[in-house]
């Protein structure tokens, strides 16, 4: 209950994982409830000093990630040793970082034309063979960055092609390593009559 409340609370959650042991069921949880709650997220690898292996254990961490944390991509790990002191300066860096991605904002003019330029390459899926077209995006919030997207038809707009443009977003707008949302809403250009 005090780490939910926590997390509810928080900008950037920094999750410690032990070196030695991984990703154990409850972190993967909690991680996943960071990213629910739309908070950024930094992972801190503590006891690194106690690791053999560092590039086999580093493989393994990034595999866990990608495999059960597939929304939220890119998060930032950092390999610290608590007893030592050691690169605590870096993970204070990748939180400064994140945080920053995670307030960021895109103007509407961008998005719209890069709307626009998504439309041509990859359009949504056809409705009873009519088209779904993407008609307007705006940023209407940060924190995590929440974008509304309106189209023809939102109730029949499949999750695979709404992942897909969170993905164009995440990488043509830089915003690795946090949450992003896409509201879908029913009309036409809302500045359109």
């Amino acid at each position: 209950e005090d780490t939910l409340r926590a997390i509810r609370l928080a900008y950037v959650v920094i999750m410690v994982i032990d070196a030695e042991q991984l990703f154990e069921k409850q972190d993967l949880t909690i991680a996943a409830h960071v990213a629910d709650e739309g908070r950024a997220m930094v992972i801190a690898v503590n006891k690194w000093d106690a690791v053999k292996d560092r590039q086999e254990t580093l493989d393994e961490l990034k595999y866990q990630l990608e495999k059960n944390l597939a929304q939220v991509r890119d998060v930032p790990m950092v390999t610290v040793s608590a007893l030592k002191n050691q690169r605590l300066d870096q993970l204070m860096n990748a939180v400064v970082t994140v945080e920053r991605l995670w307030n960021k904002r895109v103007s509407t003019s961008r998005l719209i034309r890069w709307l626009q330029g998504m439309e041509s390459q990859n359009p949504a899926p056809l409705v009873q063979g009519r088209s779904n077209r993407l008609r307007y995006i705006t940023q209407i919030k940060a924190r995590p960055p929440t974008f509304a997207l309106w189209l023809s038809r939102p109730d029949e707009y499949p999750d695979t092609h709404k992942r897909y443009l969170i993905n164009a977003l995440r990488r043509d707008f830089d915003i690795p390593a946090v949450p992003i949302r896409v509201v879908l809403k029913a009309s036409k250009n809302p500045y359109k009559d």
